[in-house]
């Protein structure tokens, strides 16, 4: 007559199942959806890095010596690319999502962790100061998205920053890294802009410029927080139209992924993120 397995000597075989189904699952979430891909979808084009979830990524890597964009990739695979601010990352798990990812999904990991880079890497200043201007604030919203009609419809590819004074010509426009001009001159679209390349591969356009700082040259090398221009009015129409809406300035940010030479994210954290880090 076969005799009844003892209690004690079943727990440790569903534990260890249990451990084993909770683990597959685990890192099924992980590289369950990512793919190279994944950069070029709606959702990872929004964004959703908040200050709060930039300084966990800069404070671990800083504390554990490792790269912070890599750790600002996993906390977002990990987050579903829609962290909560409060989340944070334990080294355990850091090392699990690491092995995991290398071994299962390291292409889109490497894809993502670039483009993370080309957004967030180098940036070191606000792209626009108020100190020759007599001192203010700026505001902005996130309008990343939103419809546009001129020139056709389209949606709003950046984010625009308003001063306190709306007066054209007088707050100047700064680079937010460092980088070289890869275009500049007219667009009846953004006026007066400039596009720079950052070290890191993203390309941060800035228009509707009032005139600029230099005689730039496609090629010339820029320095983080040199001025590029004079924030203004200037495009929708003919060169050296004004007028056409408020003083602003138009900020965007552009990636190339695996698909596409030029896509845009949101530039709205960027504006975020270096507001937190000047206070």
């Amino acid at each position: 007559m076969m005799r009844k397995r003892e209690p004690a000597a079943v727990f440790p075989a569903v534990l260890a199942v249990c451990t084993l189904l909770l683990h597959l699952l685990w890192t099924r979430g992980i590289y369950g959806t990512l793919s190279e891909d994944t950069c070029e979808t709606e959702l990872f084009r929004q964004m959703k890095v908040t200050p709060e979830i930039f300084r966990e990524a800069e404070e671990f890597a800083g504390e554990y010596s490792c790269d912070p964009m890599e750790v600002l990739s996993v906390i977002m695979i990990l987050e579903r690319l829609e962290p909560a601010d409060s989340f944070r990352l334990e080294y355990d798990t850091w090392v699990r999502a690491v092995e995991v990812l290398g071994k299962k999904r390291e292409a889109a990991f490497d894809a993502m962790t670039d483009a993370y880079r080309a957004v967030f890497g180098g940036l070191e200043c606000f792209p626009l100061t108020s100190e020759d201007a007599g001192g203010g604030s700026f505001y902005y919203e996130n309008s990343f998205g939103e419809p546009r009609n001129y020139g056709g419809s389209r949606i709003h590819e950046g984010c625009d920053v308003f001063g306190e004074q709306p007066q054209r010509g007088i707050y100047p426009v700064l680079s937010v890294c460092d980088g070289y001009v890869e275009k500049i001159g007219w667009l009846p679209l953004g006026g007066y802009r400039i596009g720079i390349r950052s070290r890191d591969g993203g390309y941060f356009y800035y228009a509707h410029l009032d005139s600029y700082g230099r005689e730039f040259q496609v090629g010339d090398t820029v320095r983080a927080g040199e001025i590029l221009g004079l924030m203004g009015d200037t495009g929708y129409g003919e060169k050296g139209s004004r007028g056409k809406f408020p003083v602003h300035l138009h900020f965007g940010c552009y990636i190339r992924t695996a698909h596409q030479e030029e896509l845009s994210v949101n530039s709205y954290p960027i504006l975020q993120i270096l507001e937190d880090q000047k206070r």
